[in-house]
């Protein structure tokens, strides 16, 4: 079987027969597994390298030995040591990844080859096709793979690259292979000690043709942000009266007028978090006969997330839509950097928020494989499901408000300066106005059936043909519930309390490295079970948010063709896939107004249909014992947001303006084009370039344009496929064993992104592409002493949420294990040492979106292996 069996020379992953995520096979390689033993890291980069130097497609792969050596708490902050992946951190921890300058929703994540379901737990998430490695822990892993270039028989989807985590194979794992690990984690912000305990048995029949493996984990993490934050920046036009005062709409017949780049609000917040992730596997493997094999794979993986945010808020927009005057304006760039906001002639400008919410996470799979390897054919059947589901159960709201005059400063880089006449510790002054309880639920779920053949030809330089069909249904579900009758002549009303009814204790060190001694870094805290026994009085009512409610599903039917060739000293597949997809978009259409009235919402649905053509090559050549070089040419297609495709309209009659979406949206479709040199200089030395490039006929964007809407005509923001571009770059790559135990593993990325004849603010700015982005390892190991100190580093880049723009962030983490006895490990892990800021910024950094301190985390613990 010629694509099939291998990994190399590592003795730990023997792939399922006719697998899509097979590498080639090498008759000398596998004789020489059997005689190699795990003893150290050295030996693990060994078996990475080998994996990487016989797969025909440009990929890297980490073994399970890689990952137990550096501190990396899940699957996605133990990719980012690979080259040309991009991270993407929340609340501190490594979430989703994306590959060669693109975004996480452009890339493909599989448990075993297939499809892995993923939700979010925040209630402001929008649904991601990328998926959330929060819920994997780094302990299911046996060896990740990154296949850079596609192949015919792999899943379409990717524009950037496809991750595929195998778990380890039972069959191959020793009989009573046991290990146990217990530890307790610090986090110095939240100054909070956490369990985290982790379990891996192994076990065999007496005849040795039946093996079942377990994995299981358990997670604690009491979590601390502090941050200042702003948010909705959009184009406002204010309108000056004769006392210098400026306006949201004129005072006067001829009133001077300014459009500029206006915040909507913002505030100093403390985020606090209490999470508790179980993760369980269990994958079976039976060897029904010499040529029949049975495998079963079971991931079962929740998170709690419950969570609450308190934030002292300047509600600008809100104070200037009321019709409050703002004054002092300082312009730079187009942008509000300072003003001042006079009290309204209504009750209250801004307020204090103190947010508690019910959150969780899930997702759950199974896989069963069975496969066939005879003397010519090889074949596999595989079906399979995957539910992701997550969301807020209970998001509460309190809004305690006054009506003040107050002033917001954003001039000075990374600093927010708010001020208020009213101050933010006269928590008398400070009145209930708002009660809310809103939920929010996804869910993702995708069932397969997979049939391939392999026949080994044995025909001059054909080694193998495969072909095969793949059947998905694919579904997104989202649905979010709003409270109403919240305000004073409601809920809040009924209540009748200010800020000073529920005094908390503040937190430490707030915001200790942010800002200046101007910053708002001290207020009334809200106690918040105080308020949530007083709040579980109010009688909620909810109902659904129509505007965001949405169903999709996409039912595929892909089929290929790849033809194996090999000789002595080069090996290629090339073939093509043909992939039908059959969309259904559902979601509440708005038809009338008011929002209230019982039919001004219908749902509404949209079918299409369109065919992928995806040919690819990959070329793989010997050029000496030492060199190995790589060609590959491939199209390759990755669908649209799920939210971008809801066939509806939300908008605002008073206001003529809104959003929708366009269920008629393309996929991102790109021919690409990659070359790498590797240079294998030693069992664990490498040197390496690799170059790449990738035309992509359209990005998606977002067009206002004006359209009748209940006979008014109204500014929409619309998705559409925009203009083309191309994303390139470059990839270098060094590792080396030295001298006495030390070594070093380094790698740099060089992305290139642009758009073409672009209309949009950000068009120099493709979403995800970092310029440069870069890791370092240094390590040093010997037979009681293992040690590591690892730095990642990325350049801005555009997260590709309205113009928002990440900037640089380097992080530095280390390890040390001290073998105690045979069987023994004691471990420490330091995440982030250097107390890293996230700094986000909306087109410019005199409007900036967010900047948030995360803390250190520490580890300490014990590792047993039976």
């Amino acid at each position: 079987m010629s694509e099939t069996l291998i990994l190399t020379a590592s003795c730990s992953a023997l792939l399922i027969a006719g697998s899509s995520y097979a590498t080639e096979r090498d008759p000398t390689i596998e004789n020489s597994i059997e005689r190699i033993e795990i003893r150290a890291f050295h030996d693990s980069v060994v078996k990475s390298l080998s994996n990487k130097r016989h797969n025909q497609q440009v990929s890297d792969t980490i073994s399970a030995e890689d990952i137990g050596k550096f501190p990396d708490k899940n699957v996605a902050e133990a990719l980012q040591r690979i080259t040309g992946i991009s991270l993407s951190r929340a609340q501190g921890e490594g979430e989703r990844i994306g590959v060669r300058g693109t975004t996480p929703e452009q890339n493909r994540t599989y448990l075993n080859g297939q499809y892995l379901a993923s939700a979010d737990w925040w209630i402001s998430s929008q649904p991601s096709r990328g998926f959330n490695f929060t819920l994997l822990p780094s302990e299911i892993v046996s060896t990740l793979e990154v296949f850079k270039t596609p192949q015919a028989s792999q899943d379409e989807g990717s524009l950037g690259g496809a991750i595929n985590i195998k778990t380890r194979d039972p069959l191959l794992t020793p009989a009573g292979y046991s290990m146990v690990t217990a530890q307790l984690q610090y986090s110095d912000l939240s100054d909070k000690l956490d369990p985290q305990l982790s379990a891996i048995y192994n076990y065999h029949s007496e005849g040795g043709d039946y093996a079942i493996l377990f994995t299981a984990t358990r997670r604690d993490r009491s979590l601390r942000r502090d941050g200042l934050e702003s948010w909705g920046w959009h184009e406002r036009t204010l309108y000056q009266d004769n006392d210098d005062n400026w306006y949201a709409t004129p005072q006067e017949q001829q009133s001077p007028a300014k459009m500029m780049w206006f915040p909507g609000g913002g505030g100093s917040a403390v985020f606090q978090q209490k999470r508790e992730l179980q993760a369980y596997t269990v994958n079976t493997a039976l060897q029904l006969s010499p040529r029949w094999r049975l495998n079963g794979h079971l991931l079962y993986s929740h998170l709690d997330a419950d969570n609450n945010n308190q934030n002292f808020l300047w509600q600008s927009a809100k104070s200037v839509d009321l019709g409050g005057a703002v004054r002092n304006l300082n312009i730079i760039d187009n942008t509000l950097v300072s003003a001042q906001y006079l009290p309204v002639t209504g009750p209250f400008n801004t307020s204090m928020e103190a947010i508690w919410r019910d959150s969780q996470l899930s997702t759950h799979s199974a896989h069963l494989d069975l496969a066939y390897e005879g003397v010519f054919w090889t074949s596999q059947l595989q079906i399979g499901v995957s539910r992701g589901s997550g969301g807020t159960k209970e998001d509460i709201t309190s809004q305690f408000s006054a009506n003040t005059q107050f002033s917001v400063d954003t001039s000075n880089k990374k600093n927010i300066v708010a001020r208020y006449t009213t101050s933010p510790l006269d928590a008398k002054r400070w009145f209930l106005t708002e009660a809310r309880n809103d939920s929010q639920n996804g869910e993702d779920k995708a069932w397969f059936a997979q049939l391939d053949f392999t026949h080994d030809m044995g025909f001059k330089i054909i080694d193998a043909i495969k072909f095969g069909l793949k059947f998905k249904d694919h579904q997104r579900d989202f649905l979010r519930y709003r409270s109403n009758s919240g305000g004073l002549d409601g809920l809040a009303g009924q209540l009748n309390t200010t800020l000073a009814d529920y005094p908390g204790q503040f937190v430490d060190s707030y915001l200790a490295d942010v800002g200046n001694s101007d910053t708002l870094k001290v207020y009334s805290f809200a106690d918040i079970n105080a308020l949530a026994e007083d709040f579980s009085h109010l009688n909620f009512q909810q109902e659904v948010e129509k505007a965001s409610r949405f169903h999709i599903t996409e039912k595929t039917l892909a089929g290929y063709g790849q033809l194996q060739l090999a000789t002595e000293h080069f090996s290629a597949n090339m073939g093509v896939r043909i992939v039908r997809t059959a969309q259904d978009s559902g979601a509440y259409k708005r038809v009338a107004s008011p929002i209230e009235a019982p039919d001004s919402y219908k749902w509404h649905e949209e079918t299409r249909d369109y065919t992928d053509i995806l040919p690819s090559i990959n070329f793989k050549v010997d050029l000496s014992d030492e060199l190995v070089g790589r060609f590959s040419v491939a199209r390759v297609m990755s669908r649209a947001q799920f939210h971008h495709l809801m066939p509806s309209t939300n908008y605002n009659v008073t206001q003529a303006q809104g959003q929708g979406g366009n269920a008629n949206l393309d996929p991102y479709r790109a021919a690409q084009f990659d070359a790498s040199l590797e240079w294998y200089f030693d069992d664990a030395g490498l040197a390496s370039l690799a170059l790449f490039n990738k035309d992509v006929e359209s990005f998606i964007e977002f067009d206002r344009q004006l359209e009748h809407h209940e006979g008014i005509l109204m500014s929409i923001d619309r998705p559409k496929n925009g203009a083309g571009g191309s994303i390139r770059g470059i990839e270098l790559s060094y590792q080396q064993t030295l001298a006495y135990g030390f070594g070093i593993i380094a790698n740099y990325t060089f992305v290139d992104g642009e758009r073409e004849q672009s209309d949009h603010n950000l068009k120099n700015k493709v979403p995800g592409t970092s310029k440069h982005s870069t890791n370092l390892t240094a390590y040093y190991e010997n037979h009681q002493f293992s040690t590591r100190l690892s730095y990642n580093y990325r350049t801005q880049f555009a997260t590709g949420v309205g113009e928002t723009i990440m900037d640089n962030y380097g992080q530095l983490d280390a390890s040390l294990t001290i073998k105690l006895t045979h069987s023994l490990e004691a471990q420490f892990e330091f995440i982030n040492l250097t107390d890293e800021q996230i700094y986000t910024f909306d087109r410019n950094e005199f409007a900036p979106t967010g900047i948030y301190i995360n803390g250190r985390r520490y580890y300490a613990g014990l590792r047993y292996q039976f």
